[in-house]
């Protein structure tokens, strides 16, 4: 369950490719509102995440691009599956108060704004309750090499329960924070805001790897994880 927080940083800096690494990814984060560029760095996400089940020392190079974007493809699928009921109530509720609001009544006004608000912050809720199990699904993918692997209730409660994984999804919550307030600080400066975020998500892919390797305990190997690298990269 112990982090080493040093490694966990340096962990997108390491390697002799690192900057380039950096600069590609970089790039592939401020061309994500496109939708290629956006399901590439999902799966690159995914390759860094299978790398924290092995414990890497490097951050995977942005390579076989077919592998990359075929795995992305998945990756996006899995999140939208899994994040399906947030998104159905924030729609739900966008939906619900813009018709509150064009009663143009008082009281229209305040249930439309109070639902809103209200709605919002559930699905926020959900988002959050959802996105914790969301990374066990898709580790799982890259463990099994199948698509039903992501949804095996027996696996997502057992690391979902396991403080194993809960410590790890924490840091690497708080790096995706910290990597927001930092990007908001230099918000006159968006391209290095953009570098800042992807190297959060780099660092935050590998821990919640390494904890889902843990939290699945001793029995385990890395051979396992290797293998369901490699029926990933054939399927």
């Amino acid at each position: 369950m112990a982090i080493d927080l040093e490694r966990l940083v340096r962990y997108p800096m390491a390697g002799d490719d690192w900057a380039k690494t950096l600069l590609v990814g970089g790039l592939l984060t401020a061309l994500s509102v496109l939708i290629v560029p956006a399901i590439l760095l999902y799966g690159y996400l995914l390759r860094v995440l299978r790398d924290g089940m092995v414990e890497g020392t490097a951050p995977p190079a942005f390579d076989d691009w077919w592998t990359l974007l075929r795995d992305g493809v998945v990756a996006v699928l899995l999140v939208l599956v899994y994040q399906f009921v947030p998104l159905l109530v924030a729609a739900l509720t966008v939906g619900g108060a813009v018709l509150a609001l064009l009663t143009g009544s008082e009281i229209g006004v305040g249930v439309g704004l109070f639902g809103l608000l209200a709605g919002l912050a559930l699905s926020a809720v959900l988002a959050l309750a959802f996105g914790y199990v969301t990374p066990i699904g898709i580790a799982n993918y890259a463990r099994e090499g199948t698509v039903g692997a992501a949804f095996d209730v027996a696996v997502l409660r057992a690391v979902a329960l396991d403080g194993a994984y809960a410590v790890p999804w924490l840091y690497g919550v708080a790096l995706l924070l910290a990597a927001s307030v930092v990007a908001g600080l230099l918000g006159f400066v968006p391209v290095v805001g953009v570098f800042v975020g992807f190297y959060a998500q780099v660092a935050a892919a590998w821990v919640w790897g390494k904890g889902f390797a843990d939290a699945m305990g001793p029995d385990e190997s890395v051979a396992d994880f290797e293998r369901g690298a490699d029926s990933t990269s054939t399927t």
